[in-house]
């Protein structure tokens, strides 16, 4: 004699079914689909948080990401091409070339020697203007008595300080990024 099996109903697991007809789960798999619920939960918000997270230390170093090898590369062109230089604490002593300084100096000046023997002049001055620190340039051609008004251009908006300094022997400009980071370049003319 053969005994007849059950099968499950295709489509899913089978639901227990009480004597009213009622389907449902058991404790134990709504306890299970719980679990995993929040387990996954759990790991999502976790993921979101190291997310926001990396996202926010990103930003903060983008100083050092991005703006710092630009100015780099800027300051080692133009330092380089100067024969000599003098350290000022300010744009306009830089200009009338008084009071020179050793450390904490705010404005270097570079003298320019041109092919035909004549020198020109060049200001790199830390300086707000219009409540916005800036990095300018300023250049004066051999020809010219006096310096311009307003810079040649500006090498970088983006630091709160710049310090040059020359207390070692060797020309240091170190500058402050927007979140505190600190960056220093250590060169010398040819």
């Amino acid at each position: 004699m053969k005994i007849p099996t059950r099968h499950a109903p295709r489509g899913g697991p089978r639901h227990r079914t009480d004597r009213r007809g009622i389907r449902g789960f058991t404790l134990l798999e709504m306890s299970v689909a719980m679990a995993l619920t929040m387990g996954l939960s759990t790991m999502l918000v976790g993921i979101m948080q190291q997310q926001v997270s990396f996202t926010r230390m990103l930003t903060q170093f983008r100083f050092l990401r991005e703006e710092a090898p630009n100015i780099n590369t800027l300051m080692t062109t133009m330092i380089n091409k100067a024969d000599s230089y003098r350290i000022y604490t300010s744009t306009g002593n830089a200009k009338a070339a008084t009071n020179a300084v050793r450390d904490d100096g705010r404005a270097l000046r570079l003298r320019l020697r041109n092919p035909d023997g004549t020198a020109a002049h060049a200001i790199i001055a830390f300086e707000s203007q219009e409540g916005t620190n800036r990095l300018n340039y300023y250049y004066r051609s051999h020809s010219a008595s006096t310096w311009p008004s307003h810079p040649s251009w500006t090498i970088t908006s983006r630091p709160a300080l710049v310090n040059f300094s020359n207390s070692t022997g060797i020309l240091l400009v170190t500058m402050t990024g927007p979140d505190g980071e600190e960056i220093t370049y250590a060169g010398n003319p040819d």
